[in-house]
């Protein structure tokens, strides 16, 4: 009979009680756990965030935990039956109530709960990470995979219509780390270990905190990586682009990537390059020759003077046109899939985030 009240059988595993909760007989699965909280129905900002928890084999803990941007610290102790209470006090804001369930089922190690303020509850998940070492037990999942962010609807133009892309390269002791843009140009990055299951948490509090991005990617390393992303940005009234802010979903494709001059395949080939959005009159459709060295070849050539160069080292593209509406050159950038040739990215107008594709057959 534990001192709770619980009453507690021997097993195979260790100890259970009636909650159904198998701890080894060494303590509590310690170690640092990722993940993520948002309503799953009605994602916003203000409900949506990222925590990160260390936790001991007696069951004590610390923990971070950012919602709506806004960054607490708390710590505390599981129960017996693996259960942890806690009250987030925030300043001019509601407290936050946290349930936390941390989970021992088959070596799959996580934390599950809920997050609440007392007007939305977000259910909460964090996986095991910090379980890869380089010498002993390297990360089945090292390497570096390039991903695109694909706007859900490409002729709405009151959010981006651009699409973002980034890279995340994971090491043998499983970190992952991430670095790219979203499809109105703002930048993102994360470093955060890879769980034992290949699940990695993506959140970033953006736009000085007021917006925010995230979505569970899942790595995989031999097919396509799929993962879906939802992006909040505040309304300002100042800002250049979309001063109405937005919510919105981004579809993401991913996939490993490995440098041709590493035993990749070449990126050399001929296909199409198109832009469009951002306030363009209308889409803007090339032919493009690519050389193994990343040399592109353009056709035809036009007043708009197009021109496009690829890294294949990292799989980056880059390139300019002259937007004659406005007389103006105008950047773009992106980022290939070695899967299939494709690639995709954004360039930026007068007012609207534009696309770019390249699918190369």
């Amino acid at each position: 009979l534990g001192g709770d009240g619980s009453f507690y059988g021997a097993t195979a595993f260790g100890v259970q009680n009636l909650h159904g909760v198998v701890f080894k007989i060494n303590g509590f699965p310690s170690g640092t756990y990722s993940g993520l909280a948002f309503q799953t129905n009605a994602p916003s900002h203000a409900s949506s965030g990222f925590i990160s928890l260390v936790l001991d084999d007696v069951g004590s803990f610390t923990a971070r935990l950012t919602m709506g941007g806004v960054r607490s610290s708390f710590k505390g102790r599981f129960d017996a039956s693996g259960v942890a209470t806690n009250t987030i006090r925030r300043k001019s804001l509601n407290a936050l109530q946290t349930v936390l369930h941390v989970n021992e089922v088959g070596g799959t190690n996580d934390i599950t709960g809920t997050v609440s303020d007392g007007v939305f509850t977000s259910d909460l998940l964090a996986d095991l990470g910090g379980v890869f070492s380089s010498r002993t037990n390297a990360c089945p999942f090292t390497g570096r995979y390039t991903f695109v962010w694909a706007p859900a609807d490409s002729s709405d133009t009151s959010v981006p219509q651009g699409y973002g892309y980034s890279a995340l390269t994971v090491t043998k002791n499983g970190s992952g780390r991430l670095q790219g843009v979203l499809g109105d140009g703002t930048k993102i990055k994360a470093t955060v270990p890879v769980s034992a299951i290949g699940t990695w948490p993506l959140y970033n509090a953006l736009y000085k905190r007021h917006g925010s991005c995230l979505g569970w990617i899942t790595l995989s390393t031999n097919s396509v990586i799929d993962v879906a992303v939802d992006w909040f940005k505040p309304p300002v009234a100042t800002d250049h682009f979309y001063p109405a802010g937005f919510t919105t979903s981004l579809l993401s494709t991913g996939a490993f990537y490995i440098a041709p001059a590493a035993g990749g395949p070449s990126i050399a080939g001929s296909g199409t390059l198109t832009l469009g959005g951002g306030n363009l009159a209308s889409n803007i459709v090339k032919s493009v020759v690519v050389n193994s060295n990343g040399t592109v070849v353009v056709s035809p050539p036009g007043n708009d003077n197009l021109a496009l160069q690829i890294a294949p080292k990292t799989g980056q593209f880059s390139g300019n046109f002259l937007q004659t509406t406005i007389n103006k050159t105008v950047t773009f950038n992106g980022l290939l899939l070695q899967i299939d040739k494709s690639g995709a990215g954004f360039f930026l107008g007068t007012s609207q985030s534009g696309f770019v594709t390249i699918e190369i057959p």
